[in-house]
C-alpha cells in the first residue's frame, strides 16, 4: 500500500485549484480501472491516509464517499475499505438478472418505466415471428443493483407469454416459472455504443459514455419466441460471462 499512498501524494502536487478530495478520488480511481488495486483489495485507513498525505480525515472521507458513489469501493463497520467487485452476469446461465444478483449477494430493485400492450411494428413484429400489429407487451425499466442504475432494458414479448404486463411486479423469468413458460435458448448480440443525453441521466453517467448494448432473444422448447429485448449496461459495473 505504500506505493498507493506515494501515488496520492503525488496526485496533490498537480497545478491546479482542483479541491483535493477529488485529487484523492480521481487517483484512486484511476488505480482501480487501471487494475494497480485489484478487486477485493482493502484500502488503507481514512487516518493512515489522513497522516501520510496531511490532509483532514474530512478530506478523505469525501473522496471514499465519491468512490462508494461510484460503485468503485465497498465500505463496512469493522471491515474496513475495499476494492469493489464487478457483478459477473453469465450469458450461460438459464437465471435473468435478477436470480444472479441476488445468488451474488447484492440486493436488485427495478424502477418501471413503462408497462403496457401495444400493437407490434413492423421491425419488433419480425424478431418476435408475428404479424404486424399484433398485440404484444412491452415493458422498460431500470434494473437497480444495490440501489445504483446498473442497465436500462426494453422488452417486447407476445401477449400469450404475458398476458397482463401492467401486473408484472418483479422478474419475468420468475413469472414464467410460476405459469409453466420454459425457456429453451437463447441468442445474444453485443455491440459498444455511447450513451445519449436521456440514457446517461437515467443511468446516472455522463452522455456518451460507453455502454455494453445487449440484443437478447429467447426461445421456448417449441423454438417460439417469447422476447426479445435490448438492454444497455453500464460498463463500470458489469464483467459478463460465456461458456462455449
Amino acid at each position: 500500500m505504500s506505493e498507493i499512498l506515494e501515488c496520492l501524494s503525488a496526485s496533490l502536487r498537480q497545478p491546479g485549484a482542483t479541491p483535493r478530495y477529488l485529487l484523492i478520488a480521481d487517483a484512486l480511481e484511476q488505480a482501480i480501472r487501471q487494475h494497480q488495486l485489484p478487486e477485493g483489495a482493502f484500502l488503507p485507513t481514512e487516518r493512515q491516509m489522513a497522516e501520510k498525505l496531511g490532509l483532514s480525515r474530512v478530506t478523505i472521507s469525501k473522496a471514499m464517499a465519491e468512490l462508494e458513489r461510484k460503485r468503485l469501493i465497498t465500505r463496512q463497520q469493522g471491515q474496513g475499505t475495499r476494492v469493489a467487485q464487478a457483478f459477473r452476469y453469465s450469458l450461460n446461465d438459464s437465471g435473468g438478472f435478477t436470480e444472479q444478483v441476488l445468488r451474488s449477494g447484492g440486493s436488485v430493485a427495478n424502477q418501471w418505466l413503462l408497462r403496457r400492450r401495444e400493437s407490434a411494428p413492423a421491425a419488433i413484429a419480425s424478431l418476435l415471428r408475428l404479424p404486424v400489429g399484433a398485440d404484444i407487451a412491452k415493458l422498460r425499466r431500470l434494473r437497480l443493483m444495490d440501489g445504483t442504475p446498473a442497465a436500462l432494458e426494453t422488452t417486447y414479448i407476445p401477449l400469450a407469454y404475458l398476458p397482463e404486463p401492467e401486473r408484472l411486479e418483479h422478474s419475468l423469468y420468475q413469472w414464467w416459472e410460476r405459469h409453466g413458460v420454459e425457456i429453451g435458448r437463447k441468442t445474444f448480440r453485443l455491440a459498444s455504443c455511447a450513451a445519449d443525453q436521456d440514457c446517461a441521466a437515467l443511468l446516472h453517467v455522463q452522455a456518451g459514455t460507453p455502454l455494453l448494448r445487449i440484443r437478447q432473444t429467447s426461445l421456448n422448447t417449441a423454438e417460439q419466441v417469447l422476447e426479445f429485448s435490448e438492454v444497455l449496461c453500464r460498463s463500470d459495473l458489469y464483467e459478463f460471462e460465456a461458456q462455449l
